[in-house]
């Protein structure tokens, strides 16, 4: 009983001295098994009874504790243990509280509670685990991605190297072709040099023989015969006329521009593909497709043209011509056949603009080399069309009333004024404007669209000189261009051929796997021919 009643009244016993002697002095112990505090004299003796000697005896602290933990589950308001958990009230009750002040509310057996928390605490536990080693796994894949990171970084750094080398060595090789072309060029023009040189000493000649020949006879003659002399020497020599020859021009090198975004794409571009083990698992961006998606190469054709070729236009008749160096081809439909090889005014000199009247007959220009534009006809000939002198000439462009325009200036590369002539060569007028014209053609309303390099746009405008409409091209202002009967401009750029709808908006565009593009032209039924590399055409149709 004494085990009992001490158990009881465990509340008191913590602050009681020794429970058996009643002695405040050394306790320093405390039976487990009899709830008691005992001193250190009271502990041997209590070791040493019969009933006792194999009880659990720990210091007075654990003893303390122990206590303190007995007396937090006994009810305060009864001092008898906690039986129940009352789910209502969120607590612990005994029995005397459950028959009274809990009993109509949602209880538990004590235990059955602990085991239900045990089980509750377990359960987020394993969870916390299964987590954690979840972790441990992704802390492994991050640092394999890692890995392959810096294994990836280390094959970009050696393509990037490999494709600016690639760029490199081929810029070197474009730079010595321009060289190899430039040197040619110039070659021709010391040869033309030459010729005209020649053509001029031996007319000089002329003027030398006669003026000598009449200078020796003056002396000579008699009153009755120096009148008639006098007259025939003067009509000798208005007959002497100069060589009208163009000014020998030195080749010039226009420096190109070197654009950031070209050499980026040339090198290449980052995907923004990304691992799905790795940093992110967004969704991979998708590129804008740019190229014209309804284009269909139809056939090319290889022209066996040994000089090469410079120019083309496509006939309404369904021929083409083909400007090349000392002559026109005009060829059949399928570039089968030459129809006529036409001999040029200058035998070595390329035709480097031509386009097309009504009837088929073909306007040329040589490129700032003559003031002189010719025009060809269907049956073979070379005919003078218009002598603009003492402007160079470069583009043409001819509309559907058989208008044709020519683009001007006071050297080959900045024309910055266009002509309008009739179809027979007649000047009908001039507009003087603050361009420099890369490119220019007639839209289907016979208004000029030009292409301007010096403000980098395309400039609308009537043929009376009044803007109509302008719109900036910085990336992709055309080098050449045509336009198709819907009103879209097709336009070459480097090697960008790109589709301008009627709002000058680009909307298309693909690149020519070719070396360098030399002209366009579009038929009736929106067929676009591609002349390339001197040497061949390419035939696409590029709307339904």
């Amino acid at each position: 009983m004494a085990f009992a009643s001490s158990r009881i009244g465990a509340q008191e016993a913590i602050i009681k001295p020794c429970d058996l002697c009643e002695d405040d002095e050394d306790v320093n112990w405390f039976c487990k098994d009899c709830f008691q505090n005992l001193c250190d004299r009271c502990k041997k003796m209590h070791l040493k009874t019969a009933n006792c000697k194999h009880h659990e005896v720990v210091s007075i602290l654990e003893g303390i504790a122990i206590t303190k933990e007995a007396v937090s589950n006994l009810c305060q308001d009864h001092n008898v243990p906690f039986s129940f958990f009352c789910r209502t009230c969120d607590q612990n009750i005994c029995s005397k509280c459950l028959s009274k002040k809990h009993k109509k509310h949602d209880f538990i057996d004590i235990h059955e509670f602990q085991s239900e928390l045990h089980k509750e605490l377990d359960t987020i536990l394993n969870e916390k685990e299964t987590e954690k080693e979840q972790m441990t796994k992704n802390l492994v894949t991050w640092s394999e991605f890692e890995t392959r990171c810096e294994k990836t970084l280390r094959e970009n750094y050696t393509n990037i190297d490999k494709r600016v080398k690639a760029i490199t060595s081929a810029a070197t090789e474009e730079g010595e072709k321009l060289k190899k072309y430039l040197q040619s060029k110039e070659e021709w023009q010391m040869t033309e040099s030459k010729e005209s040189k020649e053509k001029i000493e031996a007319r000089k000649d002329a003027y030398n023989a006669e003026i000598q020949v009449i200078k020796q006879n003056i002396p000579l003659q008699t009153t009755s015969t120096l009148n008639q002399f006098v007259k025939t020497s003067v009509s000798r020599l208005q007959s002497l006329k100069p060589l009208s020859l163009p000014m020998p021009r030195s080749t010039t090198f226009t420096i190109g521009s070197i654009k950031k975004d070209q050499i980026g794409d040339m090198i290449g571009r980052d995907s923004d593909q990304r691992d799905a083990s790795g940093p992110s698992k967004d969704k991979t961006k998708k590129r804008r497709k740019n190229g014209l998606e309804k284009l269909q190469i139809m056939r090319s054709h290889k022209l066996d043209i040994e000089s090469g070729c410079y120019s083309m236009c496509l006939s309404p008749d369904g021929s083409i011509w083909i400007g090349g160096v000392g002559y026109v081809y005009k060829m059949s439909s399928d570039f089968s056949t030459v129809l006529h090889q036409i001999p040029t005014r200058w035998s070595v000199c390329p035709c480097r603009y031509i386009s097309c009247l009504q009837s088929g007959d073909a306007v040329v220009s040589y490129g700032g080399l003559s003031y002189i534009l010719d025009r060809f006809t269907s049956d073979g000939r070379r005919v003078d069309f218009a002598d603009l002198s003492p402007n160079d000439t470069s583009y043409i462009a001819v509309s559907d009333d058989d208008k044709v325009a020519i683009a001007v200036g006071k050297d080959l590369f900045t024309p910055t004024s266009v002509v309008l002539l009739s179809k027979e060569g007649k000047r009908l007028n001039k507009i003087e404007m603050d361009v420099n014209i890369a490119s220019f053609c007639f839209d289907n309303d016979g208004n000029y669209v030009i292409s301007d390099i010096k403000h980098q746009c395309l400039t609308t405008l009537d043929r009376n000189g009044t803007v109509l409409k302008k719109t900036e091209m910085k990336k992709s202002y055309p080098e050449r261009m045509s336009c198709d009967r819907y009103g879209n401009i097709l336009g070459v750029n480097g090697l960008n051929v790109f589709l301008i709808n009627d709002e000058m908006k680009v909307q298309q565009s693909f690149i020519v796997d070719c070396d360098y593009i030399n002209d366009i032209s579009i038929d009736k039924d929106n067929r676009l021919s591609i002349l390339v590399d001197n040497t061949k055409v390419i035939v696409a149709k590029y709307l339904e």
